[in-house]
């Protein structure tokens, strides 16, 4: 009897619809939103050494003791919600490398980002811990998270499109005002972090490290940003309705608006009212929300198409089947024999 070879006895993995990978993309964003505000619940609790070892919350023990009471209760969950989103990170890649339907390689490469994003962030978290909080660490913390939710909105944009090559759906001029003000807002996010590192809420309530600026000139600066900010999105909301823009570009430019909108009055809110740890919590969450909406509406001035399909001719001229010969003048009949190539 016949021995089968090994090899061909093992069974392949199942290939993954891109239906159910797209869930997957979504999930990511979702996750990596919801790390960015429990992280700054951490913060604003005076948490942030609630767990005063890393990767265990404590010597000898991944959970916190009893001595730590509600902070580490607060730190160690915060790592929990870390937890679930380095495994769907981990995953995400995987299933992109068994996606039914063709090799995507764009998708592969966001999907590993993600993954080695994820890792930086995990050590960059340990050294946040290992330098008491620093405040330049807390924000290079947050800042990577934006960097991980671009790579996740870019991710599950492009899993809802083709392959092919992007086609704009817009002038170029307005394609560089999205470019413009997705820029001028990571610059926003970028003073919102020097704001918080000079601010009271320093994530540790026994040993508070601040930036040495002023509050209020770098509150000046940021908000001279953030109203720079909401005159790009007003251009913009109006520009997509003048111009013949994708209806999902004009959706999400009114959903931008009413986030900015809606940041530009909590943050003048908390500074009047002495920065309380309430509002600093929706503004972050305001901040994270306002990011993602920027990248989608940047992304939705173009979309792509599938590649377009070779020509059949050649292959069925290979098979021996007869091509139809060109058509010529009226009155003419092609020679016999001809064909592609010939």
């Amino acid at each position: 009897m016949a021995v089968v070879p090994a090899s061909t006895e093992r069974r392949s993995l199942p290939l993954i619809s891109l239906r159910a990978f797209r869930l997957l993309t979504t999930l990511n964003v979702v996750l990596l939103s919801l790390i960015v505000v429990s992280g700054g619940v951490v913060r604003l609790t005076g948490s942030g050494l609630g767990c005063p070892t890393w990767p265990q919350c404590g010597d000898g023990s991944f959970v916190p003791h009893s001595e730590y009471a509600l902070h580490g209760a607060i730190e160690f969950g915060n790592r929990v919600v870390g937890l679930v989103v380095g495994l769907v990170t981990l995953i995400t890649p995987l299933v992109a490398l068994r996606l039914r339907g063709g090799r995507r390689r764009d998708l592969r490469l966001l999907s590993f980002g993600l993954w080695v994003g994820f890792l930086g962030q995990a050590v960059l978290g340990g050294i946040t811990v290992l330098t008491k909080l620093h405040p330049a660490t807390v924000a290079a913390h947050f800042l990577l998270s934006m960097v991980l939710l671009w790579n996740a909105v870019l991710l599950d944009h492009r899993a809802r499109q083709d392959a092919g090559a992007p086609t704009p759906g817009v002038g170029p001029a307005l394609r560089w005002l999205a470019r413009l003000l997705v820029v001028v807002s990571a610059g926003v996010l970028v003073l919102g972090t020097v704001v918080t590192g000079a601010g009271p809420h320093s994530g540790d309530s026994d040993h508070p490290a601040r930036f040495g600026f002023d509050l209020v000139n770098v509150s000046q600066l940021h908000a001279d940003g953030a109203m720079l900010l909401v005159g790009l999105v007003a251009a913009m909301a109006f520009a997509v309705r003048v111009a013949e823009a994708p209806d999902e570009a004009r959706r999400t430019s009114l959903a931008l608006v009413g986030t900015v909108l809606a940041q530009a009055a909590i943050g003048f809110t908390q500074y009047f009212l002495g920065v309380p740890a309430l509002l600093v919590a929706l503004h972050m969450t305001g901040a994270t929300v306002m990011w993602v909406a920027a990248l989608r509406l940047w992304l939705a001035l173009s979309s792509r198409h599938p590649r377009p399909a070779p020509d059949a001719a050649p292959t069925l001229a290979a098979a021996g089947a007869e091509v139809p010969a060109p058509a010529g003048p009226v009155g003419t009949t092609a020679p016999t024999g001809a064909g592609i190539g010939s």
